[in-house]
This record gives C-alpha cells, structure tokens and sequence, in this order.
C-alpha cells in the first residue's frame, strides 16, 4: 500500500499550487462546490440506504436461489449481478455485500474461492463504466464536456460499449481467466459442504488456547464483575463463556449443544460457573496460582456457532490502528482471538498487534454483535460465519422504498426531468427520511470523505495545468507523435497512459488531468471530443492488472489468498480485449 493516502497527497499539492500562485484561493476550492462532488457524495448515502434497507441483500440472495450446483450458473449470475449492481451504486460497497455469498457457495461447491474472487471483483469494475453514475471518472467526464462548452453525457451514453466491454469480459473470465485461477481445495477429513466453525478453529490454531476453569461456590470472586478484575491487562486472559452448572455439561459431536452464556466485561460471577478462558499456558498458570479458580479437568470447547473470519477492507478505518485502539470488545462486544497476516501463519492477538492492510482476523462474540460488525461495510467484511437465519421481515416495507427511491432517482435522471446532482440529493434526503438510513449520523459515516476530498482537491490540479499550459504541451506532444496517423491513433495514445497510469494510481485523479488533456487534443485537431473523453473515462475505470489498482481488486485479495502475479496474469489479456472493443466501437457509437 502506499505511504500516504491519495486523499492527503492531494491535498498537500493543492496547498502547494496555491501557496506558488498557480492557482488563485477561489481556483483552489471550487472543487469543493463542484456538481461532480456534491453528486458522489449524495449517491454514497443513497447507496447506504440500499444496503441498510436490505435490498442489496436481497439481491445477494438471488445468487444462492438461482445457481443451485452449477457452476456455471454461479459464475455467470455472480458477474452479472455484480456488474449491474454496480451500474448503480458503489463497487466496493456491491462486492463486500457478494464477497461473503460467494465464498459460501464456493464452500458448497467443493469449489477454491479464489476461482472466482478475481472475476468478482473485475465485472465490479467493468459494470461501474455501463451508466453516468457508476464511477466517478463517468461523471467527471461528462461535467468536463459541459464545463468547456459541450453538451453533457446522458445516462445511458457509456451503456451501449460498456455492455461490449462486459460481454467480452465475461467471456474471457469463464474460458480463460477462471482455469488461470483454478486451485485445489483443501480437502479435510469430515469437511462439510456447510459452514463448520472448526475448520476456523483449526486454520487458526486455537484450540491450545481454550482452557476451562471452575469458580468454587464460596469464592472470593462471585459477584464480582469481569471488568472489576482486570484479568486481560493483569494476566491476558480473556473470558469468552460461562456454563452453568444446572446446563448439560458440554457439548459433544452429534449431541443437541449445551447453553452457554457468552460474557460480556458487565458478567458477574456466580459460584459453580465454569469460564471458558482464551489464554497461554503461563498466563493461565499464573492466574490459577494467584486466584482460588480451579483447572476444570473435562474438556470443553467454545460455542463454534459464535465464531466468524472477518477480513478489513482496503480504506478500513481500522488500518494501522492496534486491537486495544479498535476497542473491539468495547465497540462490538467481540473478542478478537487471532489474526492472520498477508500471507503469513495465523498468531495468536497480543493487545499491541497491529492490523495490517491484507489481514484477517478471527472473532468470537454473540450473533447479534457479529451482525453489529458485518453492517460497518465501509470497514469490515464478515466473510465466514455460522449460517444463521436473521428476521428480514422488518426490512421489507424498507427495501420496498429504497427500491421505489432508487428507480425514481433514475428516471428523473434519464429523462432529465431535473439537474441530475439535484435528482440524486433529493434521493440521498428521501433515504434518511424514510429511515432507509436509519441515523443522520449514519449517512454521514455512509460517505467515503476520501473520495470526496480526492475529487475537490484533483479538480484545480486541471485548472492548474491549463494555466500554466501543462495541458496544451502534453496535447501538443499527443498531436506531434500520433496526430500524423489520425484521431484513432491519438485516441489509443490516450487510452494507453490512461491504462498505465491507473494500474498504480487513483484512477479517479488520472481521469480528472487527462479530460481537459482529451478535450484540448480533439480541438486542436478539429473532431469531435466526445470519443477522447470517453476513451479516458472507459480506461481510468478498467484498471485490471493489480492488486492496488481498485478497491474492489484489493478487496479480495486477501480472501482469495491471490499473489501481486494472479492479478497480472489474469488481468492484463482482459486489460487488452477492453482496450480493442473501446477502440473498435467508439468511433463507430460517437463519430469524430
């Protein structure tokens, strides 16, 4: 990953253009009232709202309805959904609600998940380039053809070859790119085709750690709280759950489970209990001999149905923060047990260990807890857990509305009824209204400010460069070594450093300093602009050959368990199919 954010590199080169008289102090920060900006800041908290409200779920589970055991089905359904839900709403968002469904289903099929996550993450990125609003190079495309006196992008300009794009796309991940990414799955003995939380235990070696202790009935520790004793900081023992003495004793294969209590800090203790205690063998020797606890002989393990694997995604908040900075057990009532680092051996958690970019970490707490983290979306993805039913039914009237606000916001916008940032604002307010979004506070968190701030500070870079004539050199050196061969030429010169640039860097910032570079180019040649900008909108979206290049890329990088060479091999043919259907059909869809 690299040292610092897009988001904080673009704001310091901002101060710097101004600070040197580049730009003046309204330059610099009309990108921060630009119509682009205040569009994909909106369409995040709408997007929230179709999360929230269940309707992304709900079209998740038409993946597991619709498959059955083929896996034919499940690829060819997984990328089309993906890439229509993507069409409309962030990829990122659209792959952390699929990435848990189709690693389960990889699970049921006897299929590896990394045949498939790649492919995922790709259609993500191509359905994203089939209308204005799916990715924010699009949307900048067509406020740049308007800002320098064009007439704006529909809706659906970028569909017609964005659903080429996606048809060769799809034919290439299901003939060439899935056998590239064919694995072995790990066959266990007794693995099943359902979820089976020991396969967690074992993949993260913690079954050393579970030890079971008994609270004599006239111990000085009943009614204490757990929080009153400190253990974690005095011992590092952690206690996960209590069973109580009237329950079945323990639970054992094929027989109904005992009740268990998972504690919280608040547990207080009652004599007979017997703790279940997340601990090394010398901290647990340490707290036997300092307490009057007793080392309960039976062995018990903990209630697997309360474990779940939980990966962070690529702008997690989490990032770099220690467990005891994430407050986990505070924040989630979860207790984090163990982690794996990218490509390393699980460990087990000390309270100063890091989470990296690329981890996963395996929790243990109440449904409701882990359901608590699997809806902070923009953070984490609870990518295997136990497969329990969770009530829907509330949500329904709400995904009734998020549906009937998501396609109104639609029309408006095909039909230019309204401004289309006003449609989309207006659809943002109806989601909190309505309670799709259920808090203010919510639609807020909702929007990636990285993004946000990454677009308002490129903005005056473009400014920037046509007044210190940045853009007409770089047009002029286009024009000087292809404008010769013709407009196609320079159309695949621009499509080209487009391509390059994007693999590395933020596709949205290549977009924003090659439009005006596009625009420029096709005037000075005396065609039309339209098929340059596109060419660069299509491009800065269809970055494919590494891990960095989209979110949605990095994403499942670590649940595919993928190396930096899978993404080069399997993305960089696709890398070229895309770019000779954008070369072939625009041209013929907007004429020069």
């Amino acid at each position: 990953m690299p040292r610092f954010r897009a988001d904080l590199v673009a704001i310091s080169a901002l101060l710097a253009l101004l600070l040197t008289g580049l730009v003046t102090v309204p330059e610099a920060f009309a990108g921060f009232s630009n119509s682009v900006v205040i569009m994909i800041a909106a369409l995040f908290i709408v997007g929230e709202g179709v999360f929230q409200s269940g309707l992304a779920q709900k079209a998740g589970n038409l993946l597991v309805t619709k498959t059955g055991n083929s896996e034919w089905k499940l690829t060819i359904f997984m990328l089309l959904l993906v890439a229509v839900l993507s069409g409309f709403m962030s990829n990122t968002g659209t792959v952390a609600i699929l990435l848990p469904v189709v690693v389960s289903l990889c699970r049921q099929m006897q299929l590896h998940p990394g045949k498939l996550l790649i492919p995922l993450a790709f259609a993500s990125s191509m359905g994203g380039a089939l209308t204005l609003i799916g990715t924010a190079p699009n949307l900048i495309a067509s406020q740049s053809l308007h800002d320098y006196g064009y007439e704006a992008l529909s809706f659906f300009s970028f569909t017609p070859i964005g659903l080429a794009m996606l048809a060769v796309g799809i034919v290439y991940l299901w003939f060439f790119g899935r056998k590239m990414l064919d694995q072995p799955v790990e066959e266990k003995e007794g693995s099943a085709a359902t979820f089976d939380a020991s396969e967690l235990v074992e993949q993260y070696g913690i079954s050393r750690f579970i030890h079971a202790v008994k609270l004599p009935a006239q111990s000085s520790l009943v009614g204490n709280m757990l929080k009153e004793l400190h253990w974690p900081r005095t011992y590092e023992v952690t206690v996960l759950e209590a069973v109580k003495q009237d329950a079945p004793r323990f639970r054992l294969a094929g027989r109904t489970p005992s009740q268990r209590i998972t504690v919280s800090p608040s547990y207080v203790l009652e004599g007979e209990d017997i703790l279940l205690i997340y601990a090394e063998d010398e901290a647990l020797k340490k707290l036997l001999a300092e307490t009057d606890l007793e080392l309960e002989q039976q062995a018990y393990q903990i209630e697997q149905g309360h474990l779940a694997e939980v990966i962070l995604t690529p702008r997690s908040r989490l990032l770099n923060q220690t467990i005891t900075q994430v407050q986990f057990r505070e924040k989630y009532g979860l207790t984090v047990l163990a982690m794996k680092h990218q490509f390393k051996e699980a460990i087990k958690t000390k309270a100063n260990e890091k989470l990296l970019y690329g981890d996963s970490i395996l929790v243990h707490g109440k449904w409701k807890d882990i359901n608590l983290l699997s809806a902070e979306k923009n953070d984490t993805v609870v990518l295997k857990s136990a497969a329990e039913e969770t009530d829907l039914a509330h949500q329904t009237n709400r995904s009734l509305i998020a549906g009937i606000i998501l396609i109104g916001m639609l029309l408006f916008m095909v039909f230019e009824w309204l401004p289309a940032v006003v449609s989309i604002v207006i659809a943002a307010v109806l989601m909190i209204f309505t309670g799709c979004v259920r808090q203010t506070d919510q639609a807020y968190s909702s929007i990636n400010w990285q993004t946000v701030i990454l677009i308002a500070c490129m903005l005056p870079m473009a400014t920037a460069l046509e007044n210190t004539g940045g853009v007409t050199f770089m047009s002029e050196g286009l024009i000087s070594m292809l404008g010769g061969v013709g407009p196609i030429a320079v159309l695949i010169g621009l499509y080209a450093i487009t391509s390059a640039f994007s693999q590395f860097i933020s596709n949205t910032a290549t977009a924003v300093l090659l439009f005006p570079v596009a625009i420029l180019t096709a005037e000075q040649m005396s065609v039309s602009p339209v098929p340059m900008v596109m060419a660069v909108a299509f491009s800065a979206s269809m970055a494919f050959a590494t891990p960095v290049a989209t979110p949605p890329n990095a994403m499942v990088m670590a649940a595919g368990k993928y190396t930096f060479l899978d993404f080069v091999r399997v993305g960089i043919p696709l890398q070229i199919l895309i770019a000779i259907v954008a070369v072939l059909l625009l041209p013929l869809f907007f004429p020069f």
